[in-house]
């Protein structure tokens, strides 16, 4: 028995760009745009007359991965803004060094001033988050581990950040609670589960009610493991296990169920957890732990 490849390719989600629904997407841009003009406009560029038209430079200040550009039409659509057009030097997912223009902006000064903000907040967050992710990536893809994010994101941007890890070389994890079979340590505990017995029960019935739901069990000690994988699930997430815990369940494991590293698992230590070789690590940390990245809109 061996992890049959469509449960590892069921743990190799990438979110692109185009199997996004726009539809999440408009009721964020709707409230940038209440938040900058709220029908009033923007008085400083009235008042300094600002008329002519322009060319502005969307400009890397340091390395980056970029992350965002599709957005930017969205964006002047939603503030119904008429004269700018976008072009891009570089799509999402490639790199920039720093001072490289990566996309300018052609249009009405005035116009392009009223979207400056919101354009540069949607894309100095995406983009730390697929620098971030990247840099996490790099140092698993040495070992042949995928990285997964995790729900723990901003609420109501969660696919425009799951999207950037992708672009950063991260695979996605649940979208939402309708995804998979996740059984955590508080499902276990509402069913009052505390042996290795019920826990192996429980699993069963589980696996046999699932029908083609991905099953995945959360495991907190490794005396749960070999019960998990003779119960028939797709995969067990090992919770706050020590880089030596995972080694220890990856050789015991011998390759029959997927195997998820998860749990305060940071850049200083991913390395160690990397070495151990589960197929997959996962981590909120590319999304929280991230930083805006610093990048400049400037005139031509």
């Amino acid at each position: 028995m061996t992890v049959q490849p469509c449960a590892l390719s069921r743990f190799q989600k990438k979110l692109l760009w185009q199997d996004i629904e726009l539809s999440e997407i408009y009721p964020l841009l709707k409230m940038c745009v209440w938040e900058d003009i709220n029908n009033k406009g923007d008085i400083t560029s009235e008042i300094c007359q600002v008329k002519d038209s322009g060319v502005a430079a969307l400009i890397a200040r340091e390395e980056m991965v970029i992350c965002g550009l599709p957005l930017i039409p969205l964006i002047i659509q939603e503030f119904q803004l008429q004269s700018i057009l976008l072009e891009n030097i570089k799509v999402d997912g490639e790199r920039a060094k720093k001072n490289e223009i990566f996309a300018y902006l052609h249009g009405k000064q005035k116009e392009i001033l009223l979207v400056e903000r919101t354009i540069l907040n949607f894309v100095q967050r995406l983009s730390g988050i697929a620098t971030l992710t990247r840099q996490f990536s790099t140092i698993l893809d040495k070992y042949e581990v995928g990285l997964l994010d995790t729900r723990k994101t901003t609420p109501g941007h969660r696919i425009l950040e799951k999207y950037a890890t992708c672009c950063g070389g991260g695979y996605n994890h649940r979208m939402n609670l309708s995804d998979r079979i996740l059984i955590k340590d508080n499902h276990l505990a509402s069913e009052g589960i505390n042996s290795t017995m019920d826990f192996s029960k429980f699993l069963k019935k589980i696996v046999r009610k699932a029908d083609n739901a991905l099953v995945e069990i959360e495991i907190d000690q490794i005396d749960y493991l070999l019960p998990a994988i003779e119960a028939g699930v797709d995969a067990v997430l090992l919770d706050n296990f020590t880089p030596k815990e995972v080694k220890t369940a990856v050789l015991t494991n011998k390759n029959r169920v997927v195997l998820e590293a998860s749990g305060g698992i940071n850049l200083e230590s991913v390395e160690n957890f990397a070495e151990t070789q589960p197929h997959f690590i996962s981590t909120g940390a590319p999304i929280h732990n991230s930083r805006w990245i610093d990048i400049g809109l400037d005139w031509k």
